[in-house]
């Protein structure tokens, strides 16, 4: 069991299924990234997840209490930043986190020091008395997440925490959050920026049609679903009946995409025997994370679920 476990989750609005039995855990020291189209229910899984929403049926268990029946001990173990920016604008930097701090139960030295730890972990103490109302979209971002882990949380919910921060913001949210999983957190974090997922280093889990379609490392994902190919170009250009080869004009393309394109390349060339001096030109495509991204959630694909 993770820190973070969902099993079996259904969620309907009105006539419309947005979760089907989603189970997902998130271990210890994971930073777990959801992803899926606009609308396939990453935020309503987070909300369900943090205690926000209830769900039709299943369960949310954080570190082994449920959620439903224990909220209050659950909640104490979660940080969480939604999508919507909710700070105090009439409040400063300080005042806003310390205000957070506070409801979590922190008091006298421990919250002087966890707000200056959170201030100093984001890049925040130049702003410390600045009220919110006058803060960029890049330091609201960055203070909705120190508000959200002032009081060390072991389980975070991030909801595209990097949606309108500028680079330099970007950069303090992504370094925090691999600090906080390094440090034992379970991370559960949605974003439309793949290349998000690979600097943290996250497992994935793609939602499709309210289930989770694909599951695994960045590694095994790509891998599985990535696409890449290998293709060589001949000139003058020939019909050639190769196993596992087909022909599209100029080119021999291998099918199915090769994970080893190496190896392929060699066995090509063997099979081609002296026909191998025509060939002018190599390309190799390799499979990428948004590759395999796309590819899951294209409804026009034939997909297995991945177990």
């Amino acid at each position: 069991m993770g820190l973070i476990d969902i099993r079996g989750v259904h969620k309907r609005f009105s006539d419309r299924a947005v979760l089907e039995g989603v189970h997902l855990s998130v271990e210890q020291g994971t930073v777990m990234g959801l992803l899926g189209a606009n609308g396939a229910g990453k935020s309503t899984l987070i909300s369900i997840a943090s205690g926000l929403l209830r769900p039709d049926s299943g369960l949310v268990m954080i570190d082994g209490i449920d959620i439903a029946s224990r909220r209050s001990e659950a909640s104490a173990l979660i940080g969480s930043a939604p999508q919507d920016v909710g700070i105090y604008p009439t409040l400063s930097t300080r005042e806003n986190i310390t205000g957070f701090a506070r409801l979590h139960g922190l008091r006298g030295r421990r919250l002087s020091l966890r707000v200056s730890e959170a201030m100093d972990a984001l890049g925040l103490e130049g702003i410390a008395n600045i009220t919110a109302d006058r803060l960029s979209g890049g330091q609201r971002r960055r203070l909705h997440m120190a508000m959200a882990l002032a009081h060390h949380p072991r389980v975070l919910f991030l909801d595209e925490p990097t949606v309108g921060a500028d680079v330099e913001s970007r950069q303090h949210i992504l370094g925090l959050v691999q600090s906080l999983a390094d440090e034992g957190a379970a991370v559960l974090y949605t974003t439309h920026y793949l290349n998000e997922i690979e600097q943290l280093g996250a497992e994935v889990a793609l939602l499709r049609e309210g289930t989770v379609t694909a599951l695994g490392s960045v590694a095994d994902v790509v891998e599985k679903w990535g696409g890449g190919g290998l293709a060589v170009r001949l000139h003058p250009p020939m019909e050639l009946d190769l196993p596992s080869w087909i022909t599209q004009g100029e080119w021999l393309v291998a099918e199915p995409s090769p994970r080893n394109p190496g190896e392929r390349l060699a066995e090509v060339l063997a099979l081609l025997g002296d026909r191998a001096r025509l060939v002018c030109d190599v390309r190799v495509d390799r499979p990428t994370l948004e590759a395999a991204y796309l590819r899951v959630i294209d409804e026009r694909e034939e997909l297995d679920v991945a177990a």
